[in-house]
């Protein structure tokens, strides 16, 4: 644990360049990793915007991209069966009826069952490191996906794929915040997953120039996207830890004065009291008590069936809407995607600057809810192509801010650590059944998915109302008498208990 004898960060020492004296390993193997935001509370020291915003270009520049491409890499790897399916892979391995949704939805399997395990596992080792083998791992067995014969064996790479892949998002999601406090988070974990649609982009790309291969060298064409998309992979993940350091501590590219601003931003917005830099076992008890918590988890889960469904089986949707070739839907699916990331983003920033969460998750619920509606209607197939923009709009919003908002209202470490894993942990579920959802026709699915989207919706407006009556509640002085006889650090410990606590609604 860093002390305050282990680290200078009085204005001082940063006014003179004096060096902050972080607390070295004698043991460089060392499984314990330390923290920005495990550092000691702040004096009281703040930093000005403009050093906050040059340290965080610095982490943006170096971190940001990085973690970005990697993600490209593996949603690419997960989807690509989803491609595969238009050049030939049912018919190559003989699948019968269902058998192509079971190989989809067994990845989910391993990947919800090693998703928590995993990130308890990455506390314990260097992050970068970790995250690099998980990436060889999991593109290894991508890779040789090319290679199956029949379905016992795409079953056996699809569930090995779960496995590996598990400990990627959630690992992301820590070490990111290892570097950037709550206010700063939301907007790199939408950059982050952002590059889910953008991997619609890419992978219809690079589906689209690889259909052109079939029949080279005696392999047909889904083959050859498979293991063209994962080649670069692998040549990624032996980078990484060369570009990514394991802790603030390591990062060669931040100056001491850096590394002493980062604990003044985190002090000053996290807060001084130890339960919110540390777990406290009454705070993930009462996270598991309460009702929000699980409400955030079965408001999410229609949103990723809908995310999972839509990224594997839009080439089939949008084949289905006319009589265009395979090769030609792929070129199609690009825009569909490049439109649901540029919205995205753009809704993130926006998200961020306002500390407004609910408004674009509903509002995004009602732009997918309208684009099945659209399918469903079969009005021609200009109508139905448009509706598949309104889709990939809402399903990219919605998860995507959902994610930050949890750990956004949750200041306090146990609570939010036990919120935020079983939210990806329940959320990430959906991918078993997502699968199934389209089968034969694709009507029954589409009203499906508008039904699920509606109870997302309305459990979403129950949160976005709630909070906004716990804001005015605590604006008009309702709950000032939970302060009486605290001292300022047992009022910080409250987290979002506190009346000064303000829920982004």
């Amino acid at each position: 644990m860093v002390t305050t004898d282990d680290i200078s960060y009085t204005k001082d020492a940063a006014a003179s360049g004096e060096k902050a004296s972080w607390p070295q390993n004698s043991d460089s193997s060392s499984a314990r990793i330390e923290t920005v935001e495990n550092a000691p509370p702040h004096n009281g020291t703040t930093v000005d915007k403009e050093t906050e915003r040059a340290v965080l270009r610095k982490l943006d520049y170096r971190i940001v991209p990085m973690v970005m491409w990697v993600y490209l890499m593996n949603m690419m790897d997960r989807v690509n069966i989803g491609n595969a399916r238009l050049f030939g892979l049912e018919e190559d391995l003989n699948l019968g009826e269902g058998q192509f949704q079971l190989a989809v939805s067994v990845l989910f399997v391993t990947y919800c069952l090693f998703e928590a395990p995993s990130n308890m596992i990455i506390k314990r080792l260097r992050p970068a490191r970790y995250l690099a083998g998980l990436t060889v791992a999991w593109d290894f067995v991508a890779t040789f996906s090319a290679f199956v014969n029949n379905f016992a064996a795409l079953v056996a790479c699809r569930l090995l794929l779960g496995l590996f892949e598990a400990g990627f998002f959630p690992g992301v999601v820590l070490y990111l915040s290892m570097f950037y406090s709550r206010r700063s988070l939301a907007l790199r974990i939408a950059y982050f997953y952002g590059t889910a649609a953008a991997s619609g982009v890419a992978g219809g790309l690079v589906a689209y120039g690889i259909s052109f291969m079939d029949g080279d060298h005696g392999w047909r064409a889904w083959r050859w996207i498979i293991l063209i998309n994962g080649l670069p992979t692998i040549f990624t993940g032996i980078v990484i830890p060369l570009v990514l350091p394991n802790s603030p501590e390591t990062a060669k590219f931040l100056t001491e004065e850096d590394k002493i601003n980062l604990i003044r931003i985190h002090g000053s917005q996290v807060g001084s009291a130890r339960n919110l830099r540390e777990m406290e076992w009454p705070d993930v008890k009462d996270g598991l008590r309460d009702w929000t918590t699980w409400a955030y988890c079965f408001a999410l889960f229609p949103m990723l069936t809908m995310l999972y469904s839509f990224v594997v089986f839009l080439p089939t949707i949008i084949h289905g809407l006319g009589t265009w070739t395979a090769t030609e839907v792929q070129a199609m699916t690009v825009p569909v995607y490049a439109v649901g990331a540029i919205v995205y983003i753009t809704c993130a920033r926006l998200s961020d600057l306002t500390q407004r969460r609910g408004y674009f998750i509903m509002g995004s619920i009602v732009s997918s809810m309208a684009g099945y509606g659209m399918l469903i209607a079969e009005k021609g197939s200009a109508v139905s192509y448009a509706g598949t923009f309104f889709v990939s709009i809402g399903i990219f919003v919605s998860a995507g801010i959902s994610f930050a908002w949890v750990p956004t209202n949750n200041p306090r470490y146990g609570k939010r650590a036990i919120s935020t894993g079983l939210h990806l942990t329940i959320g990430n579920s959906s991918g078993v059944a997502s699968p199934f959802l389209f089968k034969g026709s694709f009507v029954p699915g589409y009203a499906a998915s508008i039904g699920m989207l509606g109870v997302s919706l309305c459990l979403n407006i129950l949160l976005h109302l709630h909070f906004k009556r716990q804001n005015r509640l605590r604006d008009e002085g309702k709950f000032d008498y939970l302060m009486e006889g605290k001292t300022e650090e047992e009022i910080e410990a409250m987290g979002e208990k506190s009346p000064r606590f303000r829920f982004a609604t």
